[in-house]
Protein backbone atom coordinates (compact mmCIF):
# COMPACT_ATOMS: atom_id res chain seq x y z
CA UNK A 1 0.00 0.00 0.00
CA UNK A 2 1.37 3.37 -0.58
CA UNK A 3 -0.41 6.39 0.68
CA UNK A 4 0.11 10.20 -0.72
CA UNK A 5 -1.33 13.30 0.64
CA UNK A 6 -4.00 15.70 -1.69
CA UNK A 7 -5.63 18.59 -0.56
CA UNK A 8 -9.06 19.13 -0.73
CA UNK A 9 -12.29 20.64 1.03
CA UNK A 10 -15.32 18.56 2.03
CA UNK A 11 -17.89 20.39 0.28
CA UNK A 12 -21.75 18.69 0.83
CA UNK A 13 -20.14 14.99 0.42
CA UNK A 14 -17.92 15.59 -2.12
CA UNK A 15 -14.48 16.25 -2.82
CA UNK A 16 -13.21 19.72 -4.08
CA UNK A 17 -9.35 19.27 -4.71
CA UNK A 18 -7.07 22.33 -3.92
CA UNK A 19 -4.17 21.60 -5.71
CA UNK A 20 -2.90 18.36 -7.44
CA UNK A 21 -5.64 15.12 -7.82
CA UNK A 22 -5.34 11.88 -7.84
CA UNK A 23 -4.96 10.18 -11.41
CA UNK A 24 -7.49 7.72 -10.67
CA UNK A 25 -11.23 8.28 -10.53
CA UNK A 26 -12.10 5.66 -7.75
CA UNK A 27 -9.62 5.41 -4.61
CA UNK A 28 -10.26 4.19 -1.38
CA UNK A 29 -8.95 7.03 0.88
CA UNK A 30 -8.32 8.38 4.44
CA UNK A 31 -9.87 11.19 5.71
CA UNK A 32 -7.88 13.34 8.25
CA UNK A 33 -10.07 16.68 9.44
CA UNK A 34 -8.45 19.97 9.92
CA UNK A 35 -10.16 21.91 12.64
CA UNK A 36 -9.31 25.71 12.71
CA UNK A 37 -8.31 26.52 16.31
CA UNK A 38 -7.91 30.18 17.14
CA UNK A 39 -4.49 31.66 17.07
CA UNK A 40 -2.44 31.35 20.24
CA UNK A 41 -1.68 34.73 20.22
CA UNK A 42 -5.09 35.52 19.76
CA UNK A 43 -6.20 38.02 22.19
CA UNK A 44 -8.81 35.83 23.80
CA UNK A 45 -6.49 32.71 24.34
CA UNK A 46 -3.77 35.31 25.90
CA UNK A 47 -6.70 36.66 28.30
CA UNK A 48 -7.38 33.16 28.87
CA UNK A 49 -4.07 32.28 29.55
CA UNK A 50 -3.36 35.40 31.85
CA UNK A 51 -6.54 35.11 33.85
CA UNK A 52 -5.45 31.19 34.87
CA UNK A 53 -1.86 32.93 36.00
CA UNK A 54 -3.07 36.03 37.71
CA UNK A 55 -3.94 33.36 40.68
CA UNK A 56 0.07 32.95 41.84
CA UNK A 57 0.65 36.58 40.63
CA UNK A 58 1.29 38.47 44.18
CA UNK A 59 0.05 41.05 44.27
CA UNK A 60 -2.89 40.95 41.41
CA UNK A 61 -1.69 42.99 38.48
CA UNK A 62 -4.11 44.64 35.63
CA UNK A 63 -3.84 43.71 32.03
CA UNK A 64 -2.66 47.49 31.51
CA UNK A 65 0.03 46.63 34.11
CA UNK A 66 1.22 43.16 32.41
CA UNK A 67 1.29 44.94 28.91
CA UNK A 68 3.79 47.35 30.33
CA UNK A 69 5.90 44.84 32.01
CA UNK A 70 5.57 42.46 28.73
CA UNK A 71 6.37 45.87 27.15
CA UNK A 72 9.37 47.16 29.28
CA UNK A 73 10.77 43.19 28.78
CA UNK A 74 10.46 43.42 25.16
CA UNK A 75 12.50 46.66 25.08
CA UNK A 76 15.12 45.00 26.76
CA UNK A 77 16.12 42.07 24.59
CA UNK A 78 15.65 44.36 21.67
CA UNK A 79 19.98 44.24 20.57
CA UNK A 80 21.32 45.93 17.34
CA UNK A 81 21.73 42.07 15.75
CA UNK A 82 17.63 41.42 16.34
CA UNK A 83 16.88 45.00 13.62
Amino acid sequence: MMLKSYEAILDHGHLRWLGDEPDKDFLRVIVTVVEEKPSPHSTEATRAVLEKAWAIVNPPKSLEEIDQDIEQMRSEWNREWDR
